[in-house]
């Protein structure tokens, strides 16, 4: 075995490492903040009806604003440079997430998470890009799933601290406003990552552009996003509809902007928007969205709802998917690196590693609402789920990469993810409608083993030799 030796890219990986750390929990803090005011009956969601929809609606505005930045901060990473994209992102999720702190109403609060969104998204096109550019390629997956650690650390860390942090301040500031301290907490330190970040990329250098250009390209495309996602919200609330059909909304807005991408760029992008295995991969990612945050939003509910322990007991159990990321992402990039070194492509990895995770899942939803599974039988299947899960996470993100053309993989992974946040649009809202429409979460359970099942099918079907 070689001694391990530091390398440059390594310290890109780290720091990209931490961004993701970072910005994650930014994100993730939303769920355990919407949970806790709803079990406290505090805040703007005291008296509202159909509590679970509208706190996954919530959440679901945040998706609203990431995913309709994703192809468009990706084609400005390709662009300008996707190193300032990366500065930019991370330091505007800083901002947005302490100025969430200081909003008292439901729209107020909706549109600093939306705003949240749109600068978030400026990030994972841009970092799959220049993990890509920087790593050797048979270390790729590796690369990618180490990466993505930081992403389960952050959502770890949001699950686990948040309840713990808002229990603690509401002794000291009152429940009313206790809610606030984990955005006034982490936003700080995530606007110091953003400078280090900077040192580490030397943005200025990739090139020779100036920060202006992203950053107003980025705040010009933000502003009407944003406009438009609140106009649909706002119209809606006029309507009197609930979470379901204001994110049917939001769906209908982010499918025009699909739309009109494929209009005004489909001929000069069109090896990213018109390749059929790459339009393959871009929809089976949907389920791993949609996934990822019906554990990541409601997975503290669903152990508090099936046990005695409460909020916060619930977020330690609930906190294991997230640890055991931290093992998966790199598993799964290894076992990616490994099936390519013996030219067997990194597909067939995906397609079993997701059969393996449907199956656990739908053993969940039974255990559930059965009440056949103990505490300890519901930590170990989100356990094992939250490995699995991320390994083939890293397995399909890597595919992608293999498949993307070169000098546009930020446009690539934008599209990707536009497409797939889809899934995480839907996932909080529908999982919480479906919860309050049947009075257990045996249903919103079974539907994302069903989509896992699904998204194994499509990617079986995907050709990964052959000329692009």
């Amino acid at each position: 075995m070689r001694p391990f030796k530091f390398e440059p890219y390594h310290g890109v990986w780290a720091w990209l490492f931490l961004a993701w750390m970072v910005c994650y929990i930014d994100r993730s803090i939303t769920g355990p903040v919407v949970s806790w005011m709803m079990i406290n009956d505090v805040g703007f969601l005291a008296e509202v009806p159909m509590e679970h929809a509208i706190g996954g609606m919530i959440g679901s505005m945040f998706f609203a604003g990431y995913m309709l930045t994703q192809y468009p901060a990706g084609f400005l990473g390709d662009r300008y440079g996707r190193r300032w994209m990366l500065v930019i992102s991370t330091a505007w999720a800083g901002v947005t997430t302490l100025a969430s702190a200081f909003t008292r109403s439901l729209t107020g609060f909706v549109a600093m998470r939306v705003l949240t969104g749109l600068g978030e998204g400026a990030y994972y096109s841009n970092d799959r890009a220049v993990i890509d550019e920087v790593t050797p390629k048979e270390k790729k997956g590796l690369a990618m799933g180490v990466v993505f650690v930081g992403l389960a650390l952050g959502l770890t860390a949001a699950t686990v601290l948040t309840p713990w942090m808002i229990d603690i301040f509401s002794e000291i500031w009152g429940k009313d406003v206790a809610w606030t301290a984990p955005f006034l907490v982490f936003a700080p330190i995530t606007m110091v990552v953003s400078l280090g970040l900077k040192k580490v990329l030397s943005p200025e250098k990739e090139r020779g552009t100036k920060l202006w250009r992203p950053l107003a390209s980025l705040i010009l495309i933000s502003s009407v996003l944003l406009g438009a996602i609140m106009v649909v919200f706002q119209t809606t609330l006029l309507l009197g509809w609930g979470g379901v059909e204001q994110t049917i909304a939001i769906v209908l807005l982010a499918s025009t902007l699909v739309y009109l991408i494929y209009l005004r760029l489909g001929r000069v992008s069109a090896p990213v928007l018109k390749d059929r295995r790459l339009l393959m991969m871009y929809i089976s990612a949907i389920p791993i969205l949609y996934t990822l945050w019906f554990f990541g939003f409601w997975s503290i509910l669903v152990v508090s709802e099936s046990s005695s322990i409460g909020i916060a007991g619930s977020a330690m159990y609930a906190g294991l998917f997230g640890v055991a990321s931290i093992i998966g992402y790199p598993l799964g990039g290894k076992i990616c690196d490994i099936s390519m070194a013996r030219g067997k492509g990194r597909g067939r990895v995906y397609v079993s590693i997701c059969l393996a995770v449907g199956a656990l899942v739908f053993v969940l939803a039974i255990g559930v609402s059965e009440g056949s599974v103990g505490l300890k039988g519901i930590a170990s299947l989100l356990f094992i789920i939250g490995v699995l899960f991320s390994a083939l996470q890293t397995a399909h993100m890597t595919m992608t990469s293999d498949l993307a053309p070169k000098g546009m993989m930020a446009q690539t992974f934008g599209m990707w993810n536009l497409v797939a946040e889809f899934g995480a649009l839907l996932s909080p809202v529908l999982s919480g409608a479906l919860r309050d429409w049947t009075g257990s979460w045996f249903v919103p359970t079974i539907v994302v083993s069903i989509l896992l099942v699904v998204s194994a099918a499509i990617v079986f079907l995907v050709d990964e030799g052959g000329p692009r």
